[in-house]
């Protein structure tokens, strides 16, 4: 098995069958691999009923014990769908609107450090998404040395080495999970057990925090706090608790997660590609123009009643120098096209997840000439189908314009969120949440910066990460402020 960039291997193995679909064995694992858009839709998506399950993973679910999380847990479990409709909830279209001034705030503050000390543009991303997500999660604000910045990346190296194909021998033979711990030779559950009570407690601390605050009447309004007392007096069950934590804990892990590894990608992909840069500052002065300085300046309290999808393309006579102040939140920024377009490009050029969570088909199946065994473990090659010439001409290309209709094309290419984000009933419910803090970090950034490569340096070849969530791997930039 490859142990880096493996979707790349596996679009390889597709071209070279000239299949869509391949499968191959991990001891008594059976793994079919989808590389096709076709393939991906037709099966996780119209048969969302068989391929919506989860494979089992002993190590992480029994012996790390995470088999409740939201992104383990069965379909089949009572529990799946409630923590899907609280998530939808708490992270829906309605209420981002409640977090905007938050997530602007935050940004600002991410494009802030960046000029002050853009060696650290990795740590500034993490605390930005830490930030924003403790504090709707649990009400919590961070500090600038705080150990929760770095609690995320924590968790989700925990659960990518645990859950790593064929890493782990109790994954393929159950009966091994009863060897006790002292025994000769189980170091693997030594280990297992060890990151069981590391996650464990990054999990418990915060949602303990917040009960404490609730009790002495000190806490914020958060997710966890209107759901552990959804009349404002009565605590919840033991059960409904757990529910929550468990959702919270989904908050921070997903949301954290996928948008970290975004603008990181969207930070380096901007030294590279000096033009867009150039085109997407631009737009942002021709839209907002001089007063976008005074903005800048000062905090937003209205949040505006315009979402990301609803929102009309802004147009620079709209925007007054007293508009700005007194009636226009940044929630604007989502009306501008060519910022739009590269944050489309940044997901499809370095996806967030390059191989989408494995699905588990819950009963045989076929396709076309293929026979999907009952219980095989499917994954979609996300990274295959960003990067297939037949739907994105000239793939290895960072080129926002291809999701512009303009005079010289009238062809958009497909929106690449439809696979960015998970697939059937296992989609991500926080997409609306992720793409608006990237959409506000972006806007912030080269509202106030410009980042380039250290002169006299060549080009750097890309590499990426290789875990659950994947992103460039960082190389030396410089930020200096806009002229």
């Amino acid at each position: 098995m490859p142990s880096c960039e493996p979707w790349k291997t596996y679009a390889r193995w597709g071209q070279d069958y000239k299949a869509p679909v391949i499968s191959f064995r991990v001891y008594n694992r059976h793994i079919v691999v989808l590389n096709t858009a076709e393939s991906m839709t037709n099966l996780l998506e119209k048969k969302a009923d068989i391929y919506s399950d989860r494979p089992m993973s002993w190590m992480y679910n029994v012996i790390c014990d995470r088999g409740k999380a939201i992104f383990n847990i069965s379909s089949s479990d009572p529990h799946h769908k409630q923590y899907r409709k609280l998530l939808q909830t708490g992270l829906g279209i309605r209420a981002i609107r409640g977090y905007l001034p938050l997530i602007q705030r935050e940004s600002r503050r991410l494009a802030q450090g960046l000029l002050q000390n853009p060696d650290d543009f990795v740590t500034h991303v993490q605390r930005n998404s830490a930030a924003v997500i403790m504090k709707v999660a649990f009400g919590y604000t961070i500090r600038d040395d705080d150990p929760f910045i770095q609690v995320a990346n924590e968790a989700s190296k925990i659960s990518g080495w645990a859950t790593e194909p064929g890493r782990w021998l109790v994954d393929h033979h159950p009966i091994i999970r009863f060897i006790p711990s002292w025994f000769p030779g189980a170091g693997w559950k030594r280990q297992g057990l060890a990151w069981r009570d590391r996650l464990r407690y990054l999990a418990e601390i915060p949602h303990q925090w917040i009960k404490e605050q609730m009790e002495a009447g000190t806490h914020s309004e958060s997710f966890t706090s209107k759901l552990l007392r959804p009349d404002g007096r009565e605590r919840c069950s033991a059960e409904e608790e757990e529910v929550i934590k468990w959702c919270a804990g989904a908050l921070y892990a997903g949301a954290g997660d996928t948008t970290v590894a975004a603008i990181i990608s969207f930070i380096l992909l901007m030294a590279l590609n000096p033009e867009v840069q150039k085109k997407a500052q631009q737009e942002i002065r021709d839209a907002f123009g001089d007063a976008l300085w005074d903005i800048l300046e000062q905090e937003h309290h209205s949040t505006g009643n315009m979402t990301m999808t609803q929102a009309p393309p802004i147009r620079r006579t709209e925007v007054r120098h007293e508009e700005l102040q007194d009636n226009v939140d940044l929630s604007r920024i989502s009306r501008l096209p060519y910022l739009n377009a590269i944050m489309k490009e940044v997901l499809r050029f370095a996806p967030v997840g390059n191989l989408a969570l494995p699905h588990r088909v819950t009963e045989e199946d076929t396709y076309g000439d293929y026979r999907i065994p009952k219980n095989a473990t499917v994954i979609g090659n996300v990274w295959a189908v960003m990067h297939d010439p037949n739907m994105y001409p000239d793939p290895f290309t960072f080129a926002p314009e291809r999701f512009i209709r303009s005079q010289f094309t009238s062809e958009i290419q497909p929106d690449p969120r439809q696979w960015a984000f998970g697939f059937g009933k296992r989609a991500c419910p926080g997409t609306h949440f992720a793409e608006t803090t990237m959409l506000f970090a972006m806007f912030n950034i080269l509202s106030q910066s410009t980042i380039s490569l250290p002169k006299e340096t060549s080009r750097p070849a890309l590499e990426y990460t290789t875990g659950i969530t994947s992103h460039i791997k960082p190389f030396p930039i410089v930020v200096e402020h806009r002229n």
